[in-house]
């Protein structure tokens, strides 16, 4: 009974704690949905079409609306009745804890969304932006993210700093298009309303919280999965110099799941991959096949450097579809043995890293100061004019 009473108290505070900070964000974005039921959770919606207020219609608790594409309009309809046609249609809500869901052919189920929307017109598509509180979008994002990978507070409040720092930070990526971001991994992964207690117990105890730089500007936090025991620096993916991302011993991450990881390609497919990209002497009479066949990385190395060629394991690892470029190469048979460590790019803050040291004892704060070099934690008020 108190856990539900304290989850209860969370709720109603991301409810009410955005203080007029509300973003944009666009949903379903890698759909391009032509038609949408919007049906309202809890709460009441009023309509703005075209940006006049239907006084005969409301979108109330259980009932739904259908939006659908038609020749560059929106065909709005209750069930088999035509409301209406029009180019934008908004969704305002009018109670307390305005909630609305989502459905569309080819989502795997309904997703549900607090507070606004609105719905425009793209190429052949609808446009769907929600309006919310930058906290409760924070909570989401969390959720959407990395909810399963951990169940420790400790943990979420990381990736609440983080969410909320790179939303900060990239507020204005998709300004073009009318709102802040997206709700794909091209920003940050949003499949709606966050409904796990301890998360929105971690975005609440973290409230406002931003990553800074040694100048108090805000950070880019990169992340990925597992590190496999040394990060790399940010200069070495993007070819970017960024003093709080650089490479660095991660012996948290050295044990963890995605630690390890082993590949087997055939060897002619290897040496044709080098031989189309680097010339003939990778071939099968090469003198340069040997370097190739027997390669390791005791440590993570970027570049591979082979009788004046440059060669970046970044490219092999997009190529061959690897976990990491973290990895050393032998020959076996007629194939090549990839031994490899960590998953993802390397840059940043390990996951699976930064959950061992929460089981250590580590604060957020001491986890966010491990990874990312020479940084504070700040309220965004201190840094940002709002």
């Amino acid at each position: 009974m108190k856990k539900s009473y304290i989850f209860i108290f969370f709720i109603l505070f991301l409810t009410n704690c955005t203080f007029g900070l509300n973003i944009k964000v666009r949903l379903l974005s890698t759909y391009s949905p032509q038609k949408v039921i919007v049906s309202a959770i809890s709460g009441k919606y009023n309509l703005l079409c075209d940006n006049n207020k239907l006084t005969t219609v409301e979108l109330n608790t259980g009932n739904a609306l259908t939006l659908s594409y038609l020749n560059g309009k929106i065909v709005v309809e209750q069930g088999v009745t035509l409301i209406g046609t029009y180019s934008t249609v908004e969704f305002l809500g009018a109670k307390y804890n305005n909630v609305f869901s989502l459905h569309i052919d080819g989502l795997p189920q309904d997703r549900m969304y607090e507070d606004e929307l609105r719905v425009s017109i793209g190429k052949g598509e609808l446009i769907l932006i929600n309006t919310i509180g930058l906290e409760k979008y924070v909570a989401g994002v969390v959720q959407s993210e990395v909810y399963g990978s951990s169940d420790d507070v400790e943990f979420f409040k990381i990736q609440a700093i983080a969410a909320r720092t790179y939303c900060l930070a990239n507020i204005h990526k998709h300004i073009k298009e009318g709102c802040n971001l997206c709700d794909g991994v091209h920003c940050q992964s949003y499949k709606g309303r966050c409904t796990k207690g301890d998360i929105l117990r971690a975005t609440y105890e973290t409230f406002s919280d931003v990553i800074v730089d040694s100048n108090n500007k805000l950070i880019s936090p990169a992340y990925h999965s597992n590190s496999g025991g040394m990060t790399e620096a940010a200069s070495q993916i993007w070819l970017h110099d960024i003093p709080y991302l650089q490479s660095k011993e991660d012996s948290f991450s050295i044990n963890a799941r995605n630690a390890k990881w082993e590949k087997i390609i055939p060897q002619k497919m290897w040496i044709d991959y080098f031989v189309k990209h680097y010339g003939d002497k990778y071939g099968r009479s090469g003198a340069c096949q040997d370097s190739i066949l027997n390669y390791k990385q005791p440590v993570r190395i970027a570049k591979w450097v082979i009788d004046g060629d440059t060669i970046l394991s970044k490219n092999i690892r997009e190529h061959f579809k690897l976990r990491s470029a973290f990895f050393s190469v032998t020959p076996h048979g007629d194939n090549v043995h990839l031994s490899g460590k960590g998953y993802g790019h390397g840059v940043g803050l390990s996951q699976e890293g930064a959950i061992e040291m929460v089981k250590k004892g580590y604060s957020c704060i001491d986890i966010l100061q491990f990874y990312f070099n020479n940084v504070k934690i700040l309220k965004y008020t201190e840094i940002i004019d709002l």
